[in-house]
């Protein structure tokens, strides 16, 4: 069969029978149409491609530009594109592998029909290429948006696992502070610090943080940063308390005896200056101490301590020279506390501390002797100082009974000859804050309860009970803690021998400035290079030494 026949015999099986002869010629034309026409797909179809290409180089520029791309958009784009790409291919492989001449009307119809599918996928691609920007940005801004509501909440809730991670702390500082109240360690012989007081004052500020917060007018990390503040001021507290007590112990004391001076008919000091330091003491000092102002206060309680510096010397004078014109005239001032029969009260407290140290004594049977020997030493120290008798007989009472706390402490743990544990260096470090209450409901002797309590504390702040450090320790503790160091290193101990007085004093100018008082260590070496030491070092009672 030639190709004409094959042709006709093609065409006669598209038609119906009855039609055969008179469809034949429009059969032809048909499949002649169909050859020509598909013969140009190719080239539109390529002229198309060239185009979506260049549409989608755009595309991707764009989609570059997008913090979050919509992966639903994304994959309809390239997933219709490999389409397109791939029938693409299919289709001119089917037109290579058999010519169009050798097909029947009805395969080219089909061929046709994938031709022009494929022509509406790329127009369709191109449509999708046209709309993809505004779905893609809008999908972008939304997930930004949801982004940051999502970063916004972990902002929130880390801001408020820290708020209360500060309060918690703040509320830990508050609560150690309330327990060193309630064992009276941080107001104790204070008539104008009042803890109750300061907290008002810290309430308010805190519901002020809070208030500011919720106005917008702060921060949070400037709210987290005012509680801890707040926390480290109320820590500071304590150690501010100590200095502002003994800043008021000196003045009070001053004006005391000041008053008995103008009493007998002289003055030294303006009646306006004692007003006004008394303004600063009772109504400035307590006010800056509550609030915190660490600056302020110490710039205060400096100007009142230059006011008794200035003054104590010249009333002292002027009290001596009266006692000796007029003897008796100011014997009131002579113990501290003014009620009457205060001397007698004294001296009980002072027999009372000789028997408890001898019960303490008989206990711990390596240091037998060791707190008279303080003692006499302290007493030595003060005078060498230029402390007055009264002033000098209360320092004497604490170095007597600066171990008083002992009796508190099990005797084992005392005499015990070997290495001491954990528990039980807890258990000896426990014994100046059982001394301290000991001493606190006697109001006779309620001055030498904080030199008690404060003697193991290291210049450099790392001793106990409350780590204080340099200056806030107070002097008198740092008299006794020097001369309890040096007594005791000369006394053999289950872990060392006695050292001699050169080495020991060896050991103290060594540790100066870091355990010791420096000033302490220089005024009892004076005391030793005077010839009366011999006395001490000889084991001599100190009970008849005035």
């Amino acid at each position: 069969m030639d190709q004409a026949t094959s042709l006709q015999y093609d065409l006669k099986e598209n038609l119906p029978p009855a039609e055969s002869s008179q469809g034949l010629t429009a059969a032809l034309k048909e499949w002649q149409h169909l050859r020509r026409e598909l013969g140009g797909y190719p080239e539109k179809i390529q002229q198309k491609l060239v185009e979506l290409e260049a549409g989608l180089n755009d595309y991707r520029l764009f989609i570059s530009k997008l913090d979050y791309k919509a992966a639903d958009t994304d994959r309809r784009v390239w997933d219709l594109f490999n389409h397109i790409l791939q029938e693409k291919a299919r289709l001119e492989q089917d037109m290579r592998a058999r010519p169009l001449f050798l097909r029947r009307v009805k395969d080219l119809r089909q061929l046709r029909d994938a031709w022009q599918k494929l022509l509406s996928d790329q127009e369709a691609l191109k449509e999708m290429l046209a709309q993809a920007p505004a779905e893609l940005e809008e999908y972008n801004q939304k997930q930004i948006e949801k982004e940051l509501q999502r970063k916004e909440e972990m902002r929130r809730q880390e801001y408020i696992q820290r708020i209360s991670s500060a309060r918690r702390s703040l509320d830990l500082a508050i609560g150690y502070l309330e327990q060193l109240h309630r064992e009276g360690r941080v107001t104790f012989g204070s008539q104008i610090l009042q803890l109750e007081d300061a907290q008002r004052i810290w309430n308010e500020r805190l519901n002020k943080i809070f208030e500011d917060e919720r106005s917008g007018a702060i921060n949070p990390d400037e709210v987290i940063l005012q509680i801890y503040n707040l926390e480290s001021m109320i820590r500071e507290l304590p150690a501010l308390s100590m200095r502002v007590r003994e800043v008021e112990e000196k003045f009070t004391r001053l004006v005391t005896r000041h008053d008995m001076l103008a009493s007998l008919g002289k003055t030294v000091i303006p009646s306006k200056e004692i007003a006004r330091m008394t303004i600063k003491l009772h109504e400035q000092i307590p006010q800056l101490w509550a609030n915190g102002d660490r600056q302020e206060l110490e710039h205060a309680v400096e100007v009142l301590e230059s006011f008794v510096s200035t003054y104590e010397g010249t009333v002292e004078t002027e009290l001596t020279y009266l006692e000796r014109r007029r003897p008796g005239a100011t014997r009131t001032l002579v113990a501290t506390p003014s009620s009457e029969g205060s001397e007698d009260v004294f001296a009980q407290v002072s027999a009372m501390a000789r028997s408890l140290i001898s019960a303490i004594e008989a206990r711990d049977r390596f240091l037998r002797g060791h707190s008279e020997q303080v003692s006499v030493l302290v007493r030595k120290m003060a005078a060498a100082a230029g402390m007055n008798k009264t002033d000098a007989d209360f320092l004497v009472l604490a170095a007597l009974m600066h171990d008083v706390g002992k009796i508190s402490v099990p005797e084992a743990v005392l005499s015990k000859v070997e290495p001491l544990t954990e528990d039980d260096w807890h258990l000896i470090q426990m014994h100046p804050y059982y001394g301290a209450q000991i001493l606190k409901p006697i109001d006779a002797v309620a001055r030498i309860v904080p030199w008690v309590y404060h003697h193991h504390e290291r210049w450099d702040g790392r001793g106990y009970p409350d780590h204080l450090t340099g200056r806030q320790i107070p002097v008198q503790a740092s008299y006794i803690s020097v001369a309890e160091a040096y007594a005791a290193m000369l006394v053999e101990m289950p872990h060392r021998p006695a050292m001699s007085k050169e080495e020991a004093l060896s050991e103290l100018r060594r540790n100066a400035g870091t355990q010791f008082n420096p000033e302490a260590i220089e005024l009892l070496e004076t005391v030793l290079n005077n010839s009366e030491e011999k006395a001490v070092v000889n084991g001599v009672s100190p009970v008849s030494e005035e």
